[in-house]
């Protein structure tokens, strides 16, 4: 419902019902709201690591970290500049609020500056210096394997698990610079290591080149080798043998150090080349028979062939048979001068067409 009043200023202004001023305000508040969620992250206790970073992240593009850090001195009431900082400072500190749950918040509330909720936060909910959650992390640094993974994931989980640890280390203060540097290089030197032990076997080669650099590859390098390396690999694998050359008679394919074996290039199969390929020039005759005789042959039982070859062999030689004739035929016919009968042997066995009379 809209009512008309006329007014000398303004003839036509307009009044809204209520219900429509409640709307407007409550689309008012909500966007309030979502103005003070600066990250999708939420504060539950467990998650300290991921939300502080968020969290750090979204403040500093505000350009208010120094209200978080210290950098950003607290004024007292008087000072230069203490409304605005009075009010960044709340609106800081209402950002931080926002971003946990209602039951971390409500102890936090009533803190006077955005630097002793953050300080209050990390010493209660911080993993820093907790040996429990430092033993987690490098247990699952010392047991990751890339397995079935591609080079990528593996890395990309090794990396977050680097990230996590360093958060659980207050930042060191060296007395040299040259000492620092020492130390991080040691540091980068041992996940260059850890890294590379957990990478399959099959490129063991690369491995080897990087651990023969010197001085060692940063880790980012190393993952790059790598990770050309495994490409390489799997363009090399996926690439089958082709012949472009249609007029070529034959091909030679030879694979590692084994012996070359003949290819037709017309029905594409080994053993034989063109020249004798039955889908060119027909099946000649008696083709086949090896196989069929091999076959035959395979199929016979080693004893029936035993008993074959000791048949086929002859128990006396031929001189040997004649004389056992000529005996023969003495006792049968002791008044015959000539012998009847003769022997007259044919191939390795004996048979009734040796015999003549």
């Amino acid at each position: 419902m809209v009512e008309t009043e006329h007014s000398g200023s303004s003839p036509h202004s307009q009044t809204l019902h209520p219900n429509s001023q409640i709307s407007q305000m409550t689309n008012y508040q909500a966007s309030i709201n979502s103005s003070m969620l600066i990250t999708g992250h939420r504060l539950n206790g467990t998650n300290y690591l991921e939300w502080s970073q968020s969290v750090k992240l979204a403040i500093d593009g505000r350009g208010k970290l120094g209200y978080i850090t210290g950098e950003i001195a607290e004024k007292k009431s008087g000072d230069d500049g203490y409304s605005v900082w009075r009010s960044e400072n709340s609106l800081v500190t209402a950002w931080l609020l926002s971003s946990m749950d209602a039951s971390i918040a409500k102890p936090h509330m009533f803190m006077k500056t955005a630097k002793e909720v953050w300080d209050s936060i990390k010493e209660t909910y911080s993993d820093l210096e907790n040996s429990s959650q430092i033993y987690e992390l490098k247990t699952k640094l010392w047991q990751s394997k890339q397995g079935s993974r591609d080079v990528i994931s593996y890395y990309n989980e090794m990396v977050s698990l680097w990230q996590e640890l360093d958060q659980c280390y207050d930042a060191e203060e060296w007395e040299s610079a040259k000492d620092l540097a020492r130390h991080k290089k040691r540091e980068e030197n041992d996940r260059v290591y850890m890294f590379l032990a957990g990478i399959n076997r099959d490129l063991d080669e690369v491995k080897g080149r990087i651990l023969g650099k010197k001085p060692l590859p940063s880790i980012r390098e190393v993952f790059s080798e790598i990770r050309v390396e495994d490409s390489r690999k799997k363009v090399m694998n996926n690439t089958s043998v082709h012949h472009d050359d249609p007029g070529e008679s034959s091909a030679l394919i030879a694979k590692g150090n084994e012996k070359k074996k003949p290819w037709c290039d017309h029905c594409k199969k080994l053993w034989h080349t063109r020249e004798t390929c039955w889908k060119i020039h027909g099946k000649p005759p008696g083709a086949g028979q090896k196989k069929v005789e091999r076959a035959l042959h395979t199929a016979i039982p080693e004893t029936d062939q035993e008993q074959q070859v000791n048949f086929k062999q002859p128990i006396f030689t031929k001189e040997q048979i004649e004389q056992l004739l000529q005996l023969l035929n003495t006792q049968k016919n002791p008044k015959s001068e000539n012998p009847s009968c003769s022997f007259a042997q044919n191939g390795s066995g004996i048979g009734e067409d040796d015999w003549q009379c």
